[in-house]
């Protein structure tokens, strides 16, 4: 009679041990990961000043740390040609923090080479400009340029 009345608790303290094991394996995934990092949300209205500038403007939002590559990226694409622009290069100590109502040119230095690029568009044809939070790889802003 006591193997019969043992069985039954053996199940029981088994089940109760299973359940507290794969509540701390489930909470361990969840709560082990840390808080999820995000990129800055701005409005950032993005001008083709000629050639070989583009001017930034902005409108909203976050404030857009600009003179560190391994913050920020800014990106400009043709439908032949792709450039990682040397902004880093391009802004000083005071423009560092893009904020609202700020603007900025651009030069459109390619980062790899350290030369200037000069656009050869004809009417029509379009470019795209991407501004990327590097910490995150999430997209700060994104325009189409038509010339």
């Amino acid at each position: 009679q006591e193997r019969r009345r043992s069985v039954p608790v053996i199940g029981v303290v088994l089940m109760v041990a299973i359940t507290v094991i794969l509540a701390a394996a489930i909470g361990s995934s969840v709560f082990g990961q840390g808080p999820s990092e995000s990129a800055p949300q701005a409005n950032v209205d993005i001008i083709m000043i000629n050639e070989s500038a583009v001017k930034l403007e902005h409108l909203g939002g976050d404030t857009i740390i600009m003179n560190d590559s391994a913050v920020t990226r800014v990106m400009f694409a043709t439908d032949t040609d792709s450039y990682t622009i040397d902004v880093e290069n391009q802004v000083e100590a005071a423009e560092a923090y893009f904020d609202v109502g700020d603007t900025l040119t651009i030069e459109l230095i390619d980062n790899s080479s350290g030369t200037p690029v000069t656009l050869d568009m004809d009417s029509g044809q379009f470019a795209t400009v991407k501004i990327v939070d590097e910490k995150t790889k999430q997209l700060i802003a994104d325009k189409e340029l038509r010339f």
